[in-house]
């Protein structure tokens, strides 16, 4: 225990010795972590940079030297947000698997993810429905390119038989990210396991007519 606590004195004296040493694109990418942090707890619109500097440890002045004004930092944030489930989304797809169970393993990663990634997913909710909000265009625009990926995958599907022909692409695709809300708020309110992979397993058989 003791050689616990010092190492952990040991990080917090060094910790800011250690920030002095990171690269702009290092300092960045670390605020960036922060803000996101930030962000799923205050909320969209409530987080400042002032916050992100007193959780990060630095001087306000630095925050605004990343992120000049606050147009930038929700931007940055959001665009993080973006990145992360759109790049969840290719690695789905590049596996070697059946339309129907790449559909599939992506609905379970997103899942896996409210648990691994909670803060992604607590900003990905606010953003989703900020319809009154001018950040709801950006979002219309990154649900649209997940309606085209999934699409995509379900048009594979059907030319291997594992989805039924007769399924309407866009509609079924709208349908999962709807779904979405609900496996994201069954992992926050502690749903069991068990529960949660019938609600997927339902979800895809009814969407997609499974064979």
């Amino acid at each position: 225990m003791a050689r616990s606590l010092s190492r952990d004195t040991d990080t917090s004296l060094n910790k800011g010795a250690r920030r002095r040493r990171l690269d702009p694109a290092a300092r960045r990418a670390e605020l960036l972590t922060i803000a996101l942090a930030v962000f799923a707890r205050r909320g969209i619109g409530r987080a400042t940079h002032a916050e992100v500097a007193e959780e990060g440890g630095c001087s306000l002045a630095t925050t605004f030297v990343y992120f000049p004004t606050r147009e930038d930092l929700v931007a940055a944030v959001l665009g993080e947000v973006e990145r992360f489930y759109t790049e969840m989304m290719a690695v789905e797809q590049a596996r070697d698997l059946s339309g129907q169970r790449a559909i599939r393993h992506y609905v379970e990663a997103f899942t896996d993810s409210v648990g691994t990634h909670p803060d992604y997913a607590r900003v990905w909710l606010e953003w989703s429905t900020a319809i009154r909000d001018e950040i709801w265009p950006q979002y219309l625009a990154f649900q649209e390119r997940i309606v085209s990926a999934l699409a995509a995958t379900i048009d594979r599907g059907k030319t291997d038989t594992t989805i039924a022909a007769d399924i309407d692409n866009d509609e079924a695709a709208r349908l999962m990210i709807g779904a979405a809300h609900m496996l994201a708020q069954m992992k926050f309110s502690g749903q069991p396991d068990e529960k949660i992979s019938h609600f997927i397993e339902t979800l895809v058989t009814a969407v997609f007519g499974v064979r």
